[in-house]
């Protein structure tokens, strides 16, 4: 028996009544066996909410059948009620293939057509399958963006349309509550859901199947062939179809919009419902926008895209009527930025565990669970490796950057066009904002990426894998203190309490982050972030921090800028300060781990040879003209080994001993890394034996001048 069937018994047993959408939905898919939780996900509800929802459904059917009836039994109480109805079928005829009429049947094992009258549908004859589309008896706010919508499917005729936004945020509801307001427009009507991936041609035979009523008997396989037929069928009469969840159908772990191995037709479909001229709408809904889908702002009227954003005001009905009148409750809005999902768990989490106090709900710090956790799970999954590290660095960041600075953020640095890929792609997943030229993350969000930095850099810390200490900064020394101060409190310190109760005393903790620093020097591929870390680990475990850093030579005096020596001591990354005569005085300095030449030798040095000649003048003309800014830039670390580096360069002056200015710059290095010199490039010791040849023939030029 097929659900078709079941469903039409259950019809016939209710006589006069009928089953509401979303009872139908949990009718559906009880009978393919899924859960209260999955179903709640599939429709964009809270299970609980589901689960209250089958038990009156169980009891209306019991009633129906004068039988027990129970999530369990269903199947069987159906099959054997349907022996006490008696079923009605009609019989198609086969219709074979007329090369004049596209909605006709081909045979794809006979090439010859069979002879066959055209099929007369009757485009007046109004028809929906409104198939697995939810209750929306339940509705809040939305008039604005419902109005502008109605407007483009109504009198623009917009042929594709696509409702995009994060889960749980209300697109089902919205596309759902939006095809019953247009119904009337239209005069067949189909909703699909793409949850399980139906190939594209599997999703286009039931269409064609619906819009033609069942007039082909056998339909083609392939997407050409359908295609053939779906198109026509949208010029003949004027359809609404939905398509729903397509997120389902796109590739995870890469840039948003990319379809799945064998769904590429999907975006063939969209392109010809977007370019070809037809009467009908598709709309779809997504957590993430496919390629084929224009965005907001563009010109075409005929594919259109609407970007969802949570409830305002009216999130308050949401409530039980003296929590919506609570002020903490513009608090907790405005945290879950209005999503309708987030605040449903919430408010019956607030009703059961905390009597409806608010505020000592949000007291708790910890507003990332439950179904709301495995909600960002799932999208977090889907991103690619670049946008994680956009995520994170966001998380860290705690306020809205712009691309500049953030791409100076990530080590290894990347390209300004990766950067700028990743946060268009994550704008579409809705798991960022845009505030003028910056972007940030929800405050929901913020803390969930909290959450998993703290896990991660914590599993790096013990599994003594420092490969993520190396990519993120878990404090900012050069942040402004009010985020610095964030930053410790939401994830130095959180990460610090879970080490120090993992290794059971402060001593222990620290001979761990000594040995971890230990394995850092031994690396011969830049350290990052990570000592900067473990660092401020220790510093937050109460140790002395003093005796970790190196002194600075003599050249650097008490006369110098306090400021900028607390910023090298307390600096998240190696890094010093060099003065413009050549001699460097470095703070954990990367060099010295990467050659063989000792720390005195290397503070010690003449370094002007190490750089490529010409880029040392270079690099003071730059300073001058915009006095911050990243670069690499290549340089010799010693006789044998060239080095690509990136740095940050920053423009400071200090003083003397003689109290007088001197020019210097600030640098921070963000990685080291040995590669190939370039042919014929001459060595540290080449220049210099090339420096002595040239004095020596100005020397003797002298000789033979004054001789």
């Amino acid at each position: 028996m097929t659900i078709e069937d079941a469903i039409a018994i259950v019809d016939m047993a209710l006589q006069n009544k009928r089953l509401s959408n979303i009872q139908e939905q949990v009718f559906r898919q009880t009978w393919d066996g899924r859960t209260y939780s999955e179903i709640a996900e599939a429709c964009g509800y809270d299970s609980s909410y589901i689960r209250d929802v089958g038990y009156r459904l169980w009891k209306i059917l019991s009633d129906a059948f004068d039988e027990r009836v129970t999530k369990h039994n269903l199947q069987v109480v159906v099959r054997t009620q349907s022996k006490n109805f008696q079923s009605q079928s009609t019989q198609q005829q086969p219709i074979a293939h007329n090369p004049h009429n596209p909605l006709s049947l081909v045979n794809p094992h006979n090439a010859e057509p069979i002879a066959a009258e055209p099929i007369a549908i009757d485009v007046n004859a109004k028809r929906c399958d409104w198939g697995n589309a939810i209750d929306t008896s339940i509705f809040y706010g939305r008039t604005e963006e419902l109005a502008t919508v109605k407007d483009w499917v109504i009198s623009d005729r917009c042929r594709l349309l696509g409702v995009f936004g994060m889960g749980g945020i209300g697109k089902t509801a919205f596309a759902t509550k939006l095809a019953e307001q247009v119904q009337s427009e239209f005069t067949l009507i189909a909703w699909k859901s793409l949850r399980n991936a139906p190939t594209v041609e599997m999703m286009l035979a039931e269409l064609v199947s619906f819009l033609t009523n069942q007039a082909i008997a056998t339909l083609p396989h392939d997407l050409n062939s359908l295609l053939g037929m779906f198109i026509p069928a949208l010029k003949q009469s004027r359809c609404l179809i939905v398509l729903d969840n397509v997120e389902s159908i796109l590739r995870s772990g890469e840039i948003a919009g990319q379809y799945n191995e064998g769904y590429e037709g999907y975006g063939e479909l969209f392109r010809q419902i977007g370019e070809v001229r037809h009467q009908s709408c598709l709309i779809l809904t997504s957590r993430e926008k496919p390629h084929d889908v224009l965005p907001p702002d563009s010109s075409d009227r005929m594919v259109r895209s609407l970007q969802l954003s949570g409830l305002k005001e009216e999130a308050r009905q949401m409530f039980q009527p003296e929590l919506a009148i609570a002020s903490a409750t513009r608090k907790l809005i405005d945290f879950y930025c209005g999503n309708p999902l987030a605040l449903t768990v919430v408010s019956r989490s607030i009703n059961s565990m905390f009597d409806g106090d608010i505020q000592e709900f949000l007291d708790q710090d910890a507003n990332v669970f439950g179904d709301i956790r495995y909600l960002l799970d799932q999208q977090y999954g889907r991103l690619s490796e670049r946008e994680q590290q956009v995520m994170y660095w966001l998380a860290i960041e705690r306020e809205a950057i712009t691309t500049d600075n953030l791409r100076q953020d990530i080590v290894p640095m990347i390209s300004k066009s990766q950067i700028l890929e990743s946060v268009i792609s994550l704008r579409w997943r809705s798991l960022i904002e845009k505030n003028a030229n910056s972007f940030t993350q929800q405050p929901v969000v913020m803390e969930y990426m909290t959450d998993r930095l703290v896990d991660m850099a914590y599993n790096a810390a013990i599994e003594r894998s420092p490969e993520f200490l190396m990519s993120y900064a878990l404090v900012q020394h050069r942040a402004e203190d009010y985020i610095r101060e964030t930053q410790i409190r939401h994830i130095l310190q959180p990460l610090t309490n879970r080490l120090l109760a993992y290794y059971g005393t402060v001593d222990s903790l620290q001979r761990e982050l000594h040995s971890l620093l230990e394995t850092l020097r031994d690396r011969q591929t830049a350290i990052g972030y990570a000592q900067g870390n473990i660092m401020n680990l220790l510093r937050a475990s109460q140790t002395d921090l003093t005796k970790s850093f190196c002194r600075f030579p003599e050249r650097v005096t008490e006369h110098s800028d306090l400021q900028i020596l607390e910023r090298l001591l307390e600096s998240d990354r190696a890094g010093g300060l060099a003065t413009w005569d050549h001699r460097i005085p470095w703070a954990n300095n990367p060099l010295a781990q990467q050659t063989s030449e000792s720390k005195t030798q290397i503070r010690s040095k003449n370094l002007y040879y190490q750089w490529t000649e010409g880029s040392l003048e270079q690099l003071q003309q730059e300073l001058k003209q915009q006095p911050k800014f990243r670069k690499k830039y290549h340089a010799w670390l010693n006789e044998t080994e060239f080095a690509a580096i990136d740095a940050d360069f920053e423009a400071v002056k200090i003083t003397d001993t003689l109290n007088q200015p001197v020019d210097a710059r600030l640098v921070f290095i963000n990685e080291v890394k040995i590669v190939e010199p370039p042919a014929n490039l001459p060595t540290p010791s080449d220049r210099r034996a090339q420096a002595r040849k040239r004095k020596q023939e100005m020397r003797a030029n002298r000789s033979k001048k004054l001789g």
